[in-house]
């Protein structure tokens, strides 16, 4: 073995991997070593922390070097069905060590490298690309269109649709698997809603949410859409109830694949900005969302 890779194993030998699950006896730790490191901030990853727990899976990793947390990755486990087949997904929302450990940083994916599952990094720095590049990853490129849906630009006439937003109501339409996905976005944050023809009684629901584009500009982000042909098919309808009812001026969507967008042909002036995301372990027939993960990039 060469010298250098004996040194560094050795040197590797005096850190430990330790998984941290929610509220568990190292969850506090973390807790304090986040309020304390100023690389990210604090309150963003506390509520990932806080969001989409499941039990049986960790809510982070922590690197440790003589009793002292050092470094930490946030996970976010969920299961998506690709090809009728059920999966493991694991998304990475924060990753940090102290620049004096940063020589064992990769320590903290072994753990989740072990998992047979999907791993997504869908905030990196650019500064980390050519990093996620050695650790295995496969860079793409996630496209955000923002439309504008201003209501001044819609002609007054009568609508057979309507858009829900009292889930207690939307609950008692949708499928018992759409209320379960809903579950895990019960934060005020995110928006649920149920956009519906009447006549037919097709339906699609929608989860989003709500931010403030330079101020001022209210936008709905959609992250995760029910029937996505039904949406683009009558978006003008959903873009007029948006500007209507709900006050917004511009709608989001995010995809890998323009055959993925969900508004296609809507004739809206809109504008795409590009994002490099990384993937690793990508399933067949993998089909890019948002669920279970951070929707602020």
């Amino acid at each position: 073995m060469h010298v250098g890779k004996k040194i560094q194993q050795t040197w590797l030998s005096k850190y430990k991997i330790k998984q941290v699950y929610f509220k568990d006896k190292n969850y506090l730790k973390t807790l304090k070593f986040l309020k304390k490191q100023k690389y990210l901030k604090y309150s963003k990853v506390y509520f990932l922390l806080n969001s989409f727990i499941n039990k049986n899976y960790p809510i982070c990793n922590i690197l440790v070097n003589e009793n002292k947390i050092v470094g930490f990755v946030g996970t976010i486990f969920s299961k998506k069905k690709f090809n009728n087949k059920n999966y493991l997904t694991c998304n990475i929302h924060s990753w940090l060590v102290d620049r004096d450990h940063r020589i064992a940083s990769s320590l903290l994916f072994h753990q989740i490298n072990k998992k047979k599952c999907l791993i997504t990094v869908l905030s990196s720095l650019p500064r980390l690309r050519n990093t996620f590049i050695r650790l295995g990853f496969k860079e793409f490129i996630m496209k955000y269109k923002i439309i504008l849906v201003n209501k001044i630009f819609f002609k007054k006439t009568e609508l057979k649709y309507e858009i829900f937003d009292n889930f207690d109501k939307i609950r008692k339409i949708i499928s018992k698997k759409l209320a379960g996905i809903a579950l895990n976005y019960s934060n005020n944050k995110y928006q649920k809603l149920l956009f519906i023809d009447f006549e037919t009684n097709e339906y699609c629901f929608i989860i989003g949410n709500l931010v403030l584009k330079k101020k001022y500009f209210k936008t709905f982000n959609i992250i995760f859409c029910s029937n996505k042909n039904f949406l683009n098919k009558n978006s003008k309808q959903f873009f007029r109830i948006l500007a209507k009812n709900f006050n917004i001026s511009l709608c989001g969507e995010y995809f890998l694949n323009k055959n993925y967008s969900i508004f296609k042909y809507n004739g809206n002036f809109s504008l795409i900005k590009n994002k490099k995301i990384f993937l690793k372990k990508i399933p067949n027939k993998f089909i890019f969302d948002l669920l279970f993960s951070e929707t602020e990039f």
